[in-house]
């Protein structure tokens, strides 16, 4: 087998309705870079682990059970298994386009040490989706202005393993902002490029309206990083 080049890791929790299309996603990707999938089943209850296991022969893919529940924890244990001197984190639900690959990882040879992409959705009301897509790369923007650098979104994002290993990687112990956290820490260490080419990934994080979803990701926000309270929790799956 070939050498690893870059790895993509998948959390999942009781992910069945969603998993089976992300994964189609990557086996239209178009590169010649050799790949890994690694899902790391975060100790789901419905048939997660089955449906990723239907995908190894389309796939190099590997599933990996992590049983201590929560974002950081699954997501660190992805990446510590992970094999590629590239990481890039992809949630369940999002669905990829076929140079996404590319497009995250070939910045990494100039001078950047990680990347992240913007995202849409699809699956809501017209207006829900106009509103969302019309302002969510700006929100990257305005992040990047107020905080000093971009986003890691953890649904779309690609970074050098050595630095996540410097930087100590996402704390195990978030159940939210885990990817925010990670992103204050690579910082420090190098700049994060924001490529304005959306990932589609599930509309259920706004089920309540958009208003009431966005609600959800500041109040996590404010609650970990202003009020820094130790317990900071987001419906998991969202």
């Amino acid at each position: 087998m070939k050498d690893i080049e870059v790895s993509i890791v998948i959390p999942a929790y009781n992910e069945e309705k969603y998993l089976s299309l992300a994964l189609q996603s990557l086996t239209r990707l178009q590169t010649k870079k050799n790949f890994e999938v690694i899902v790391v089943d975060n100790n789901s209850s419905d048939n997660t682990a089955k449906l990723a296991k239907s995908f190894q022969d389309k796939l190099c893919l590997r599933v990996i059970l992590e049983q201590k529940k929560g974002r950081g924890a699954a997501r660190k244990r992805g990446f510590d298994e992970s094999l590629g001197e590239v990481v890039i984190s992809l949630d369940a639900d999002t669905v990829t386009y076929p140079d996404w690959l590319d497009t995250l990882t070939d910045p990494l040879q100039q001078e950047v040490v990680a990347t992240t992409t913007s995202c849409k959705i699809v699956d809501c009301s017209s207006l829900t989706n106009a509103v969302f897509n019309f302002i969510q790369p700006k929100a990257m923007v305005l992040y990047r202005l107020l905080s000093g650098h971009y986003w890691l979104s953890g649904f779309s994002f690609g970074i050098l393993k050595s630095v996540y290993e410097k930087s100590g990687g996402f704390d195990p112990a978030l159940q939210a902002q885990e990817d925010l956290d990670l992103s204050f820490k690579v910082a420090k260490l190098g700049k994060i490029k924001f490529i304005n080419k959306p990932v589609t990934f599930s509309g259920r994080r706004f089920k309540d309206g958009l208003l009431m979803g966005t609600y959800d990701y500041i109040r996590s926000f404010t609650e970990a990083f202003i009020l820094k309270k130790k317990s900071v929790y987001l419906d998991n799956p969202r």
